[in-house]
């Protein structure tokens, strides 16, 4: 029997305080006996009446799946051997390690300032296609564009590893007060704008230049309207669900230019599901995850409001984060060679079957 001082919890094979709720104790890994729930108040229905709790009418988003829930709190900091709180199986952090999944269950633990505790949302997607999907979906994003021909063709692949990858998924908001200018007739090259409404900006700028041309050859005048600039005030609200990865020495498995998982298709995480693939543990904390995604949604917002002027003068953002949670996702790692010449990768959403991020060259015609 569990023996409960206030709220603390007492192991009842070595005596040491556990967290509530656990199953087995993390230093000693002692099962903890089983407290019989009391039995139904005479007369009240053990079971929920038909239709209850009512169904959401058509159309009504689905429920997330429920988040497993874990005892609350392992050991100190310092500890260098544990018990899973979950099933009792050894857990041995590695040094630098702050985030661990247990090999046995797949319960998630990461350590804060109080020390290891399990994480309460922890998530997973399932991966959806195998090496030769994978490559396929490389291999046209690699001949995109009109200055690149048979640049999958001619590359040397290297390697094709597939790896449950853990992201911390931070959702941020950003609200931002813009100013700017706009009819200026500038091109803004770093304004996120699509490629080809920026080449029609520059074409129509080189018939102007040329109609002026040709008019002073023929001796003629020509008369170009100077556009008046307006100077544009706004406000920008924007989210994002940023992915941070959560292993430090992969930095490469870092989206950098907005990329976001279907989030929408999580489940739960069951490392049976992972299928024996490598499932990576980490080293980057939330407080730390929660930081750089701030960073982040700034670039990806000041992108925003560099849309909606031709010269941004000011930009003053203001952030709002909710709790994350803990993604395991299916990444394929797909490294190759170009013309034997430069060593470029490419990384692929293993649930989407998209290109996440990569490298390729600006130029290839043969």
């Amino acid at each position: 029997m569990l023996v409960r001082k206030g709220i603390a919890v007492f192991c009842q094979k070595c005596g040491k305080q556990i967290p509530d709720g656990a199953t087995f104790c993390n230093f000693c890994g002692g099962q903890q006996g089983v407290v019989a729930q009391a039995p139904p108040a005479p007369g009240y229905p053990p079971q929920a009446p038909p239709g209850y709790p009512p169904q959401a009418p058509p159309g009504y988003p689905p429920q997330q799946p429920p988040a497993p829930q874990h005892p609350a709190a392992y050991a100190p900091a310092g500890s260098k051997e544990l018990k899973c709180s979950s099933c009792g199986a050894p857990i041995t952090p590695q040094g630098g390690l702050t985030l661990i999944t247990c090999d046995y269950c797949g319960t998630a633990t990461s350590l804060g300032t109080g020390g290891w505790s399990v994480i309460q949302k922890h998530f997973m997607l399932d991966n959806r296609i195998d090496q030769q999907v994978a490559l396929e979906t490389g291999g046209k994003w690699l001949d995109q564009g009109i200055l690149r021909r048979n640049v999958a063709k001619n590359a040397e692949l290297l390697e094709a590893t597939l790896r449950f990858v853990p992201y911390w998924i931070v959702p941020t908001s950003v609200t931002a007060d813009i100013q700017g200018l706009k009819g200026t007739g500038q091109v803004n090259l770093g304004g996120g704008q699509s490629a080809g409404h920026t080449a029609a900006k520059i074409g129509l700028s080189i018939l102007a230049g040329a109609a002026a041309a040709a008019a002073a050859q023929r001796g003629g005048r020509v008369q170009m309207n100077q556009p008046q600039p307006v100077r544009v005030r706004d406000r920008i609200n924007v989210f994002y669900n940023i992915p941070v990865v959560g292993v430090r020495g992969y930095t490469k498995y870092q989206p950098d230019d907005g990329y976001t998982f279907n989030v929408q298709g999580k489940t739960a995480y069951d490392k049976k599901k992972t299928g024996g693939v490598e499932t990576l543990d980490g080293d980057v904390t939330e407080q730390e995850a929660n930081q750089f995604a701030q960073s982040l949604a700034q670039k990806y917002a000041e992108k925003e409001a560099r849309k909606r002027v031709d010269t941004l003068e000011s930009f003053v953002p203001y952030f709002q984060q909710s709790p994350g949670e803990l993604l395991h996702a299916p990444v394929w790692f797909v490294r190759y060679n170009h013309k034997a010449k430069k060593e470029m990768y490419i990384l692929i959403d293993g649930n989407a079957s998209k290109v996440i991020d990569g490298e390729r060259p600006a130029a290839s015609l043969w």
